[in-house]
């Protein structure tokens, strides 16, 4: 008795590189999704009517509307802000430093900040905003 010979399912053969290339994709896009910077907490800009260009090198500080502070997206104290300012003004006096203040941030509270800001000597200080309708 003669049986016919009996051939592999190709069925998984055919799925397995596919299978490859999702879990590819999937590691691809948990990497590149995981790169992006988060402030560490929410701060909403003012309105403004004018725009201007921000300059990548600048030292960006963030003040939340409850007073936190953050050098770069690393939260700190201001006593520790005032610090790390005042030793990277001495290594580059021109150094621009970028304020990102909260709306909703008393104006009390950002002329004091800033007035701390110019007595360790920062020279450049710039205010971001949105951009408002005109």
């Amino acid at each position: 008795m003669h049986f016919p010979e009996r051939r592999p399912d190709q069925t998984e053969e055919r799925i397995l590189p596919l299978i490859n290339v999702v879990f590819l994709l999937l590691i691809f896009f948990m990497i590149a999704g995981s790169l992006s910077v988060t402030a560490p907490f929410d701060v909403t800009p003012p309105v403004s009517q004018s725009d201007g260009v921000d300059e990548p090198d600048a030292v960006l500080i963030l003040i939340s509307r409850e007073n936190k502070l953050a050098l770069d997206n690393e939260p700190i104290t201001e006593a520790e802000l005032l610090a790390r300012i005042n030793m990277l003004l001495s290594a580059e006096p021109e150094t621009q430093v970028t304020l990102k203040v909260d709306g909703e941030l008393s104006g009390n509270q950002l002329v004091h900040f800033t007035q701390a800001l110019y007595g360790v000597g920062v020279k450049k200080l710039r205010l971001l905003t949105e951009l408002g309708a005109k």
